[in-house]
């Protein structure tokens, strides 16, 4: 985590700073979502560690968890997803894509994953809609 006096993220207002953790902590909540890999997850939780030092805050310490398949991590599919979580993890991915976080984001592969996990839940709403505006014909 970096210093505070070379956090880039410090140099963002309260309320960005506050909406970029609300975002970063939604989407380490819908985690088993994320794509495989553990690297989106990785980084996010980076990320929000940083957003916390930047406000002045402790980084968040969650139990690791005890649902697994197998040896490794569980991973949903975004169909898991009510319509409710896909639009809440939706607004949090478009967020941390705003402008104020895209340029000050410490390691480069954040964002581009973030656009990539982007495109997911975008073909998935539109899958939905797709699914809705069929059943309503």
């Amino acid at each position: 985590m970096p210093k505070p006096e070379e956090n880039p993220l410090a140099s963002l207002p309260l309320d960005a700073l506050e909406a970029a953790l609300t975002a970063a902590d939604t989407l380490m909540a819908h985690k088993e979502f994320m794509p495989r890999g553990g690297l989106l997850v990785m980084l996010v939780s980076r990320f929000r560690d940083d957003t916390r030092a930047a406000i002045g805050m402790e980084p968040e310490r969650y139990a690791t968890t005890t649902r697994t398949t197998g040896r490794g991590k569980v991973v949903r599919s975004l169909d898991d997803l009510t319509s409710g979580e896909l639009a809440k993890v939706s607004a949090a991915v478009a967020t941390l894509l705003g402008e104020h976080f895209a340029a000050v984001m410490d390691d480069p592969e954040l964002p581009r994953l973030l656009r990539a996990f982007s495109t997911e839940l975008d073909e998935q709403t539109a899958e939905r809609r797709d699914i809705q505006a069929s059943m309503a014909s």
